[in-house]
């Protein structure tokens, strides 16, 4: 008996959901044939990959060991069937995304306008997210887009692929004494009130982790939810903020001078975060292919 791309995807599915109900609608199965199948892949292994108790269902030292490669393995393989279907599937019909506000307003926008010069019967529906990666999660959770772009979610259940890196700025007012600088360390704003992004935000956590890396806790003067309100503190002379450079690049500059952060760089890394390939309409199989292609390019 051999393994089965059937049995691989069934383990992949209860290892990320921790339960054989919901993996057995995740792979659109049958809860007994997904048991079936779960039991066969043990059977060849020679090994249980899941026990189960009242809580719930665990994976064994032999399943946790086993889920990175065969996660892979699915990936590698499914973005290998996607660029089959891009090249024999002529794209058509409707793609749905969601883009955090700054990849909304600068870096999308010309790329959807060039992908529909090339393919005019593909409409893509662009929508912003307002805070950060939580609202592109929670429209991927409801099934209400096909893909998003944003950092990494950090959730099980979704995928990311990476397109670009994002590095961390710091904006000050044009009058304040950092201004002249093309660059500073963070050890050089250290003692500058920091205006921060709101505590649950990517942003925060990767400025709290880089103060962290010079030993420093640095608590922010005040925190923010939207980053045109950080470069209005920042060009009121009040304080420094730190944001992305793209985030960075779509607000009024006037008054303002932004430098970059440098010992550490620190960066967000962006792209495609999605469910799975086999979710993927062949439109936005293509779409996400052409983004890329055109990133690489650039």
């Amino acid at each position: 008996m051999k393994v089965t791309l059937k049995q691989l995807e069934a383990f992949v599915a209860v290892a990320n959901t921790g339960s054989f109900s919901a993996a057995a609608k995740v792979i659109h199965v049958s809860q007994p044939a997904l048991s079936s199948l779960i039991q066969n892949l043990e059977n060849h292994l020679g090994a249980s990959l899941f026990t189960r108790d009242s809580r719930g269902v665990n994976m064994t030292t032999t399943g946790r060991e086993l889920l990175p490669s065969v996660g892979r393995l699915l990936t590698e393989l499914n973005e290998t069937v996607a660029s089959v279907l891009h090249t024999t599937s002529p794209p058509g019909g409707l793609v749905t995304m969601a883009c955090i506000p700054s990849v909304a307003a600068q870096f999308m926008p010309p790329l959807i306008a060039k992908f529909q010069r090339l393919h005019p019967q593909v409409r893509i529906e662009m929508r912003d997210a307002m805070v950060e990666n939580q609202g592109i999660i929670d429209m991927l959770r409801a099934e209400q887009i096909d893909f998003g772009v944003a950092s990494p979610s950090g959730s099980k259940e979704l995928q990311f692929k990476y397109l670009y890196e994002d590095e961390l700025v710091a904006v000050v007012s044009d009058s304040h004494h950092l201004a002249g600088r093309g660059k500073v360390t963070w050890s050089a704003i250290v003692g500058e009130q920091i205006i921060g992004m709101s505590s649950n935000s990517y942003i925060r956590q990767l400025t709290d982790a880089a103060f962290a890396k010079i030993g420093v806790s640095k608590p922010p003067y005040g925190t923010v939810s939207l980053i045109t309100t950080a470069v209005a503190m920042a060009r009121s002379g009040l304080c420094v903020a730190v944001l992305p450079d793209t985030a960075v690049q779509v607000c009024n500059l006037n008054g303002v001078a932004v430098l970059g952060l440098t010992e550490p760089t620190i960066s967000r890394p962006l792209g495609f975060v999605y469910r799975s390939m086999t979710n993927l309409s062949p439109s936005a199989k293509a779409f996400m292919n052409f983004v890329e292609q055109e990133v690489r390019q650039n």
